[in-house]
This record gives structure tokens, C-alpha cells and sequence, in this order.
């Protein structure tokens, strides 16, 4: 060879340059970050769930829809704020064209009225789904009181 005379032609190559490969992955790491944190940021929507002592634990699924209501009166369908019953219907009639075994869970604020979470059961019903939950959480232990 011309360049390298030390070098001999049947050798291999010995050793593996890694500092590419780590800055790939310091920076797909940063990307998931940032992106995880903006997910969670537009997606985020303070509800404070009723307890209930008889509540089971319900995974989400493709064949669910979520509506949310805050007790400000904010409602969501699918994490998508909706400003009227006719935008509700729409996306309730659109997720149920894609699943005709569709199912309701209402979330609601235990701040917000009553009103709110019982008008979006009759949307649901309205719009064809006939199966429906409200979303609740476990109660928080209580400390024993002191005497």
C-alpha cells in the first residue's frame, strides 16, 4: 500500500468506532423526550375523579371512547376539546362507524355537575352505543385517627 506500510493486507479490522453510535442515541434520546413531554402537555386535562369503593379497573382500549367533563364545564371527547352536543355526536357517530361494539366511559370532574355527566350518557345513547362506564378511582387510604 502506498500510504501504510506497517499495515498488512490478510489483518481485519480490530476494533469498532462507537462515538457514531452514541451520538445517534444521545439524540434519538433527547427527541423521545421532548417529545413525551409535549404529548403529555396537550393531552393533560385536570379531572378529579369520584372515589368509589366498587369500582373495577378498566384498560383502554381501541373500542372505547373517552368523554371527559372538568367542573368548569369543559368537555372532551377523545382528548379533543368540543364545544357543542352537535361536534359530541359527531365524534361519538364517528368512532362508532369504526366499531360497532363501542363503549362509553365518562369522566367527569367530581366538582362538575351532575347534569354534565348524565347529558353525555343520553349523547352516547343517542347516538347508538349502548354500552357505557364512569370512570372513578380507588378511595385513599385513611391514617387511623388519634385519640
Amino acid at each position: 500500500m502506498a500510504g501504510d506500510t506497517n499495515l498488512d493486507e490478510d489483518e481485519g479490522i480490530n476494533n469498532i468506532n462507537v462515538t457514531p453510535l452514541v451520538d445517534v442515541m444521545l439524540v434519538l434520546l433527547i427527541i423521545f423526550m421532548v417529545t413525551t413531554t409535549k404529548i403529555q402537555e396537550s393531552e393533560a386535562m385536570a379531572v378529579d375523579k369520584p372515589d368509589a369503593n366498587t369500582g373495577q379497573k378498566l384498560e383502554p382500549n381501541k373500542h372505547q371512547i373517552l368523554l371527559m367533563c372538568a367542573k368548569d364545564g369543559t368537555i372532551t371527547a377523545d382528548r379533543k376539546p368540543v364545544t357543542d352536543d352537535a361536534a359530541i355526536k359527531a365524534v361519538i357517530t364517528a368512532k362508532l362507524a369504526e366499531d360497532r361494539d363501542l363503549q362509553g366511559v365518562i369522566q367527569c370532574d367530581e366538582e362538575a355537575n351532575v347534569r354534565s355527566m348524565v347529558h353525555l350518557i343520553d349523547l352516547l345513547r343517542e347516538a347508538g352505543v349502548k354500552k357505557y362506564a364512569i370512570a372513578t378511582e380507588k378511595p385513599k387510604p385513611q391514617a387511623p385517627r388519634g385519640t
